[in-house]
C-alpha cells in the first residue's frame, strides 16, 4: 500500500498519510523515498519514544528537516504545550512551515529558521552531502534531477550562511524532551545546553556523533576548528552528574538519556 500523493510543482510532492500531509522535496534521496513505498519516516522509533514525552511539558526539536518528526511529536502533546523546532536550511525550513500549517499546527508549534549550536552568531552549513557527494545549493534548484540526502547535511565549509543560536540562550522553560539530530553537532550543542538540561531534566534523545565514524564531526571541525565544545560529553554529563540513566541505543546511532 502507498499514500496518495499530490505533485504540487515547484519539486515538491505531498503525501496523504495517516498521520497528517507530509510535502517534501521530490528528489530527497531518504526521507521522501520511504514515502513513496507507503512507509511514514521512522514511525515505530516515533512511537516508541512517546511513553518518554510528557504531554503537559514543552518539546525542543533540533534539526527539524521538513517536519515529519515534528508532525508526530505535536500529536503527543496537550494543547498548553509547545514544541520548539529549529531548522537551519532555509528550503527546508520553508516546507517545514508547509508541513506545520496544512496540519493547523500553528498554535502549538513554534518553528525557528536557525541553527543550534554552541554560540551565538553566524556560520556556515556543509557546501556537499556526504553521502551523495552533490553539492547542495545545485541539488535545490539546477540538478533537481538527482537526489541529495537533505536530512544529512549539517554544519561545515563553504555552504549555505546560517544564524546560530545556543539552547541556553532560547529562553524556552518546562521542557520535558529534547530531540536532536544534528548530524556530528550533537557535542557542541549540548555543552550550551547545560543549564537548561539542569533546570529541567528534560529526556534527551539524540544521535550518536560517533555512530558513522566521525564523518559528519568532521565537518564540523573543518569549519569550526579549535573549538573545545567539541570534546563534552552530553551523556557523561547527565549520567555521572545529574543520575540519569541511558535507556536505549538503536544500532549504536540514537541514544536515550532518562533522569531517575
Amino acid at each position: 500500500m502507498t499514500f496518495p500523493v499530490i505533485d504540487e510543482g515547484d519539486n515538491i510532492n505531498t503525501f496523504i498519510t495517516p498521520h497528517g500531509k507530509v510535502s517534501l522535496l521530490a528528489n530527497d534521496a531518504i526521507i521522501a523515498g520511504e514515502y513513496k513505498k507507503g512507509n511514514y519516516w521512522d514511525i515505530e522509533g516515533l512511537q516508541m519514544l512517546k511513553k518518554y514525552i510528557d504531554p503537559n511539558r514543552n518539546i525542543l526539536e533540533i534539526g527539524g528537516h521538513c517536519g515529519t518528526d515534528t508532525i508526530v511529536y505535536a500529536s503527543y502533546l496537550n494543547e498548553s504545550s509547545k514544541l520548539f523546532v529549529y531548522e537551519p536550511q532555509k528550503r527546508l525550513y520553508d516546507i517545514l512551515v508547509k508541513n506545520i500549517q496544512q496540519n493547523d499546527l500553528s498554535d502549538k508549534v513554534v518553528h525557528n529558521n536557525k541553527a543550534v549550536f554552541s554560540y551565538s552568531g553566524t556560520g556556515t552549513m556543509d557546501a556537499i552531502d556526504l553521502d551523495t557527494r552533490g553539492q547542495v545549493s545545485n541539488r535545490y534548484t539546477t540538478e533537481k534531477q538527482y537526489g541529495c540526502n537533505f536530512g544529512g547535511v549539517g554544519i561545515g565549509p563553504g555552504g549555505e550562511d546560517v544564524t546560530f543560536t545556543t539552547v541556553d540562550e532560547m529562553g524556552h522553560t518546562n521542557i520535558g524532551f529534547i530531540h536532536c539530530d544534528a548530524q556530528g553537532a550533537e557535542q557542541y550543542i549540548f555543552s550550551k545546553a547545560q543549564k537548561t538540561i539542569k533546570r529541567d531534566r528534560p529526556v534527551i534523545y539524540y544521535e550518536n556523533p560517533k555512530s558513522d565514524g566521525g564523518k559528519f564531526a568532521g565537518r564540523v571541525e573543518k569549519a569550526q576548528p579549535g573549538r573545545p565544545e567539541a570534546k563534552f560529553d552530553v551523556e557523561q554529563f547527565c549520567v555521572n552528574e545529574l543520575g540519569y540513566r541511558r535507556m536505549e541505543e538503536s544500532n549504536n546511532i540514537n541514544i536515550l538519556l532518562v533522569p531517575i
